[in-house]
């Protein structure tokens, strides 16, 4: 038996080692990789600004403009309005939205501590709901399938209709640019169906007999839109012809940008800048993070690497203590510093400083230790009573 433990801790052991070694590595490669997209997408919003073409709201497509980047503003305008004639819907915008729900039974568990003898065990209870779910629930995996069946598939399906035509001024939106009117509007209609099956309440339309008591299989639909036609605009792609798409300014970089309002070109590109640096800052957390549990894991060999050697501890830990916390934070500086060095120097030499800190104080803690000890050492010669 004791045999059979030392193996498994063993085992363990090499497990942690292993998971270790792949966060470690795994939020370095984050970091690093985040950091090589925040520098080119910043580099290629400043060459942006610099090279784009401003137009005016009443400027016509230019065959000299064609294939530059272009900065429009403007009031949108789209073609027919999108519609769903069963429910008497219609919307004057580049995105109509359907979203069906589908009333279903749903499996939860808890688990329960049962006693058994002079021992416990631990059981599992199925309990069974109904509720509105916008995904198809596979009830043959039920524990308890029996009285407990869903529908195989969703009688109508959730989809999203986009406009054909979407202009600004005179030119027409790519669907690159269409694709950015995400904000969705959820449509409120007082208007009831012609059809009797399908009942409206609060602004969901239902394929039910009862709205207050659904059963399973009974269906809801709600509408929503997003970019309303008449809404100001500003946007910011490349001309083709009487079309703006996408512009390739960068590998996987392109500029195709949508935003509400009217914004001169450097306020949406500052605008662009910040969403930048919010997303690089929340991947930074997370490699930082990921590398943070690879260190926790590589703990007991790091500590026993360095059992014997005060000099060696007190650089990892930096003076704190803790080597998990010190690896990580220096690893991840160090890789966000070389990733800036060459677009932004002075950036990362304060990184690669920032960086160094930590093994800096270390090593002065450890030097004012061993001085401390040495002069412990030699006081008590300093008083030794001299001879008569």
């Amino acid at each position: 038996m004791k045999v059979d433990v030392f193996v498994l801790a063993n085992q363990f052991a090499a497990l942690c080692v292993n998971d270790g070694i792949v966060l470690y590595f795994g939020g370095i490669y984050l970091t690093v990789w985040n950091e090589g997209r925040a520098v080119s997408t910043s580099k290629a919003l400043d060459t942006s600004l610099a090279s784009v073409v401003v137009l005016s709201p009443n400027s016509l497509p230019l065959p000299e403009n064609s294939g530059r980047l272009v900065h429009l503003v403007g009031e949108l305008s789209v073609g027919e309005p999108l519609t769903e004639m069963d429910y008497g819907v219609a919307v004057q915008a580049v995105k109509l939205k359907r979203r069906v729900q589908m009333f279903q039974w749903v499996e939860e568990e808890s688990l329960v501590d049962l006693p058994e003898g002079d021992a416990m065990r631990t059981d599992i209870n199925y309990y069974y709901t109904t509720e509105w779910r916008d995904k198809l629930i596979d009830s043959s995996n039920f524990a308890r399938p029996m009285n407990h069946q869903n529908p195989r598939e969703f009688p109508l399906k959730s989809t999203v209709y986009v406009n054909e035509v979407v202009t600004v001024g005179g030119f027409n939106l790519g669907p690159e640019l269409k694709a950015k009117f995400n904000d969705f509007v959820t449509i409120t209609s007082d208007e009831r169906p012609e059809q009797r099956d399908i009942k409206l309440h609060s602004g969901l339309y239902y394929h039910c007999r009862d709205v207050w008591e659904p059963e399973v299989g009974d269906i809801r639909i709600q509408f929503s839109y997003a970019g309303h036609a008449g809404f100001p605009v500003t946007v910011v792609g490349m001309q083709v012809g009487n079309e703006i798409r996408a512009y390739p300014m960068a590998p996987g970089i392109d500029i195709n940008i949508v935003r509400q309002g009217r914004l001169s070109a450097e306020e949406i590109f500052w605008l662009e800048h910040v969403n930048n640096r919010w997303l690089t800052w929340a991947l930074r957390g997370a490699g930082w993070f990921v590398c943070f549990l690879g260190c926790t894991c590589l703990y007991g060999l790091l500590d026993a690497l360095v059992q014997q050697n005060s000099l060696a501890r007190d650089l990892l830990t930096g003076g704190s203590g803790s080597i998990g916390m010190t690896m990580s934070s220096t690893s991840c500086l160090a890789a966000v510093a070389l990733s800036w060095l060459w677009y932004r120097p002075y950036l990362a030499g304060g990184l690669l400083l920032s960086a160094a800190l930590p093994f800096l104080w270390g090593g002065i803690r450890h030097g004012h230790t061993a001085s401390d000890r040495n002069s412990n050492q030699a006081r008590p010669d300093a008083y030794r009573r001299l001879p008569n």
